[in-house]
């Protein structure tokens, strides 16, 4: 008979929560040679045999347990007994010899990270949502027993929990939970002889018996008694009581609201609980550490000592926190109090994993130094207890100070940054960098035509080409490109990268997309033109999109608080464009009111992810005519009859293009290319656009004597470029 252990523990308090995955971790264990050839690694539950199953197995569990994870004690061992009839034909006679065992552990209860990293098989606690997933996606392999078993203890502790039992299963054995008992002292023991009168009992029970009986009359007018300890016990004692708070209005009933309450001491929250995301780091819980990171825990806030997350992994050596909060984008410089950097740790504590993850950073500067002057690579040759590990990081520290250190800096439309090297040199082109920026992501390669490099400054807009040098477009940028294509003081032009979306791909193709890291990079560069006005829409496709926000950032029910933030007319300008209010004149309560009815109509009482929500507003911003456009500046030149030059936006999609009022945020014309046909006048800089085939969505004045619209802008070129190329994606997509 084989048992299978499912070594089970809460990710906090369960009272009164309703079931989700999240809620429980279970105990995996690391597949790391695969019995067979070709066979790949796996998870799979831990799993001893045994003789008899008429014994008690309780001990046997819990020593197996003890085993397993270095010197976790468990309490008690619950058998998880299944309906064998309804599992399927094919896993009958196979799970027949398996006895499955639910250990409950506390919370508190960790893995020691020494005996995991020694372990032949790491046992690590996986996050119960986590397994689910990879249960049905197939990304990592479970031996059929584990699979099927995995599958039944969801669907037990599912029952256990929405039938309210499942907090009894982590309660402590009551033996442990009794650490003081409080007994009535003129209780008559059972062992003592009850019949008839007490006088048959001895009289120093008698006189026990009649004297505590009468403090307790004699005390029953008290709110608060504190009894001797000693009372009973046969040592000497003080037979008055100690402490007494009288009641003075008993035994009238008193008028509780006016009595004042004595202010209580609030108690300051744990470490761990103020600081969720350093406690994490330091425990070496990856996962959770992404959990945290996802929900908006900030990578580099630092605690009340100046900790930064970063520097408690790089304290305890885990590499793979380390790698995932550069990955989000901390610093590898951060300091501390004593200005030490998390090199500086690694250096001190040896652990050469960690230093590799640190020296890969392209914004990483190995020449810090801490408080008394030192680098990291000086701490590494006189570290207390130094030994090869420290050897170990010297050396990658020296190879890391001869490597080529040429990085640029690429932004992202969530207003952070990355560092990346220049591969290459001078000449490392887009092609390049965009490989690195998917790998930063850990996106696929087929994502390589979905964003791309631009390089930007206040007045111009670029998309590179994959073969554009970055260091050459640097480098005439301010002699050439600048003074080409607008009119502005180049030296307030300075030029910044940028990774976004691709200005020539479809929104067709867009809406394929299912990566959650590329639908995040979407939906923030969505918002940032939609936020500036880029995309004008109706007050109704506004409010919408404001309620979306709103929801984002403050998930859950709305309450009083959130309502206040939307009267704020400053909070109100995160998530409506500030044109649209300015063009609608209605005040913050109007739009406040609006967002509240928009929450109750549409997500009040649905449980919806901050995910699905950001999803939701870029579908709405896909839904709009002007999306995905490359925005270029220009003037317009309305026709004879009207006055005054409007600087605008033009903006270029695979739709058409759309023509907007930079100082309104108005749409003074769009147009699909289906309607238009267009020439260049480039001594002129003067893109005139016709009017030929007038669409019921056309937002040109039809008496107009000449339907053609005049744009004169230094970046003509590129427009009717680019036009052109987006002309023929349009074609095609309408054949298709």
């Amino acid at each position: 008979m084989e048992v299978v252990l499912v070594v089970l523990r809460p990710k906090g308090n369960l009272a009164g929560q309703d079931y989700r995955h999240r809620l429980y971790e279970v105990l995996l264990l690391d597949s790391k040679t695969p019995p067979i050839d070709n066979a790949r690694p796996g998870k799979y539950l831990p799993m001893f045999p045994t003789e008899s199953m008429e014994e008690e197995m309780r001990e046997q569990v819990l020593t197996e347990v003890l085993k397993i994870t270095g010197g976790i004690k468990g309490e008690r061992a619950v058998q998880v007994s299944w309906n064998r009839t309804a599992l399927p034909p094919s896993h009958r006679e196979s799970l027949s010899r398996f006895s499955l065992f639910c250990v409950p552990l506390s919370s508190q209860d960790k893995l020691n990270k020494r005996f995991v990293e020694q372990a032949h098989n790491s046992p690590v606690f996986w996050s119960l949502d986590y397994i689910m997933d990879v249960l049905h996606n197939n990304t990592v392999h479970f031996p059929s027993p584990t699979r099927t078993l995995l599958m039944h203890l969801e669907n037990w502790l599912r029952d256990k929990h929405n039938k309210g039992l499942i907090e009894s299963l982590f309660w402590s054995r009551a033996e442990y939970r009794i650490h003081l008992a409080v007994h009535n002292p003129i209780f008559i023991p059972s062992r003592l002889p009850t019949e008839g009168s007490t006088a048959s009992l001895s009289p120093e029970i008698q006189f026990t018996a009649n004297e505590a009986q009468a403090k307790m009359l004699a005390i029953e007018k008290c709110d608060i008694v504190v009894m001797n300890p000693l009372f009973g016990s046969g040592l000497p004692y003080n037979p008055k009581v100690n402490k007494a708070a009288i009641n003075l209005a008993w035994p009238n009933k008193p008028i509780y609201s006016d009595i004042p309450l004595t202010p209580t001491n609030s108690v300051e929250p744990r470490w761990k609980d103020k600081y969720p995301l350093h406690a994490s780091a330091a425990e070496g819980d990856v996962h959770h550490v992404q959990s945290l990171l996802n929900h908006g825990q900030h990578h580099s806030k630092k605690d009340s000592i100046a900790w930064a997350p970063i520097h408690y992994a790089a304290w305890y050596g885990s590499a793979d926190v380390v790698e995932v909060l550069l990955d989000a984008g901390c610093s590898p410089n951060l300091t501390n109090s004593e200005l030490l950097t998390p090199l500086h740790f690694a250096a001190k504590k040896g652990f050469p994993d960690v230093a590799e993850q640190l020296v890969q950073a392209d914004a990483i500067d190995l020449n810090l130094r801490d408080k008394d002057g030192k680098r990291a690579i000086d701490i590494c040759t006189s570290a207390p207890g130094r030994n090869f590990k420290h050897q170990q990081v010297a050396n990658i520290i020296q190879g890391a100070q001869v490597r080529p250190n040429l990085t640029i800096e690429v932004q992202l439309m969530d207003k952070s940054s990355r560092h990346l090297r220049l591969v290459s040199g001078m000449q490392t082109t887009v092609q390049d960098i965009n490989q690195q920026m998917l790998n930063e992501f850990r996106l696929p390669m087929k994502y390589c035509d979905i964003f791309t490099i631009w390089i930007c400054s206040k007045s111009l807009e670029l998309q590179l080409k994959a073969e554009h040098k970055l260091m050459e477009e640097l480098s005439k940028w301010y002699s050439r490109t600048v003074e080409m294509l607008t009119e502005a003081d180049p030296r307030e032009e300075k030029p910044v990268f940028k990774w976004r979306r691709n200005a020539k791909v479809s929104v067709e193709t867009e809406r394929q997309i299912t990566h959650p890291r590329a639908l995040e990079l979407l939906f923030h560069e969505a918002y940032h033109n939609y936020i500036n006005g880029l995309y004008p829409c109706k007050d109704q496709d506004a409010i919408v999109f404001a309620t979306h926000l709103f929801c984002i950032r403050f998930p859950g029910n709305a309450s009083s608080m959130r309502r206040s933030f939307l009267t704020n007319a400053n909070n109100l300008k995160e998530l409506i464009p500030v044109s649209v209010m300015r063009n609608s004149n209605k005040g913050a309560a109007y739009w406040a009111g609006k967002i509240m009815k928009e929450y109750a109509n549409s997500i009040q009482g649905k449980n919806l992810t901050p995910q699905v929500l950001k999803r939701w507003f870029l579908n709405g911003c896909q839904n709009l005519t002007v999306y995905g456009s490359a925005f270029f500046t220009g003037t317009y030149l309305p026709l004879k009859d009207k006055t005054g030059n409007i600087p605008c936006h033009v903006g270029v999609n695979d739709v058409g293009v759309h023509i907007i009022n930079i100082q309104t945020k108005q749409m003074l014309h769009s147009y699909k290319y289906t309607e238009v046909n267009w020439e260049l006048l480039m001594e002129q800089s003067i893109l005139n656009i016709h009017l030929v085939h007038p669409g019921k969505n056309s937002t040109s004045s039809k008496s107009s004597s000449r339907s053609m619209t005049r744009i004169r802008t230094r970046q003509a070129g590129v427009i009717d470029h680019l036009m052109r190329q987006l002309q023929e994606l349009n074609k095609r997509l309408l054949y298709i």
